[in-house]
C-alpha cells in the first residue's frame, strides 16, 4: 500500500512539474530579440572596405527587418487569391531614347530602348534583336523603331525631348 501512494505522489510530482517546465521552455523562447539578416555585396569583402570605413560606408550591409520583409511579401501578393496563384509579371513595354541609322550600310541601325517596368533596364538593339519570348525589333528609322509583337506592330517615336 505504501509502494502505491509512493508512485502516485512521484507520478502527481512529474504530471504537475511537466506543464510547468513546458511553459518556462516556450516563453524563453518568445524572449528571444529577432533575427537580422544581413545583405552581403560583393564589395564588401574587400580589403579596402575595412581599411576606410567612412569611405565605404554606404556598402556597408543594412541590417533587414524580416518582420516589414514578410509584410512586404503581403503588399505584392494577393492575399484574396486562391492557393498556389501567383502573380503574372508584366510584360515589358519599351520608351524610345535615341536612335542611330549611319549614312553608309557598312554599319546596322541602332536604337537605344528603355523599359518601362519596374528595373528600367536600357537595351541598345538593332534589327533583328529580341527583346522578350515574342517581340522582335523589326524595323530602326530616324526618331522611330518599330516592334513585331506576333502579328501586331508597335511603332515607338522620340519625343520632343531626346536622350543625350
Amino acid at each position: 500500500m505504501k509502494l502505491t501512494w509512493k508512485h502516485l505522489s512521484i507520478l502527481g510530482t512529474v504530471l504537475l512539474c511537466y506543464p510547468l517546465l513546458a511553459h518556462i521552455q516556450w516563453s524563453r523562447g518568445l524572449e528571444q530579440p529577432p533575427k537580422k539578416v544581413y545583405v552581403v555585396h560583393d564589395m564588401a569583402r574587400k580589403k579596402t572596405v575595412k581599411k576606410n570605413k567612412k569611405l565605404y560606408a554606404h556598402l556597408i550591409p543594412k541590417p533587414v527587418d524580416t518582420q516589414e520583409q514578410f509584410l512586404q511579401t503581403i503588399l505584392e501578393s494577393n492575399i484574396f487569391a486562391p492557393l498556389g496563384w501567383e502573380p503574372t509579371e508584366a510584360t515589358p513595354t519599351y520608351r524610345l531614347l535615341g536612335t542611330y541609322v549611319p549614312i553608309a550600310q557598312k554599319i546596322d541601325a541602332t536604337a537605344i530602348l528603355q523599359e518601362t517596368t519596374k528595373t528600367g533596364a536600357i537595351k541598345v538593339v538593332s534589327i533583328g534583336t529580341k527583346l522578350g519570348a515574342d517581340t522582335v525589333v523589326f524595323d530602326i528609322q530616324p526618331k522611330q523603331v518599330v516592334l513585331k509583337k506576333g502579328k501586331q506592330r508597335i511603332t515607338l517615336t522620340l519625343g520632343k525631348f531626346q536622350f543625350l
